[in-house]
This record gives structure tokens, sequence and C-alpha cells, in this order.
């Protein structure tokens, strides 16, 4: 894959781990504690599929991206 690819691959990871995050807070407030719990552990799941699934993959075929990355977060707050 080339870098450019990577690259999307990492911001499409960063974009979907934001997204399943941010529902977070509705299911804290609407779900009962023990399907909060559970709801929460699933999206932590999902997450974490994502980052293999995507992140992981670009990152080891460039690993460049590493530091692309989190020069990026330091700098700008986000990838």
């Amino acid at each position: 894959m080339n870098i450019d690819l990577a690259r999307t691959m990492v911001r499409t990871a960063f974009e979907a781990n934001r997204s399943l995050q941010a529902i977070l807070p509705r299911l804290k407030t609407e779900l009962p504690e023990a399907d909060y719990k559970a709801a929460a552990h699933d999206v932590a799941v999902a997450i974490d599929q994502v980052n293999t699934a995507l992140l992981a993959r670009a990152v080891a075929v460039h690993p460049v991206l590493e530091t692309e990355i989190e020069t990026a977060i330091r700098e700008h707050g986000r990838y």
C-alpha cells in the first residue's frame, strides 16, 4: 500500500473512533448501569478492532506514520 492510502486508513480509524466514543455519554445517561457497562465494553471492542484493521496495519507498513501521528496530535490535537 502506498503512504497516501495508509494516511487515509489512519484518518478513517481516528474518525470512526471519535464517532464511537461520542455515543458513550448518551449511553451512560439513557441506559441502566448494567446495560451501559455492556454497551461501553462493546464500543471498546469495536474501537480496538478498528485500530487493528486500519491503524495498526497502516503503521506496520509505513512506520514513519507513527511519528507523523504523534506530531499532529501534539501540535493540533488530532490527526
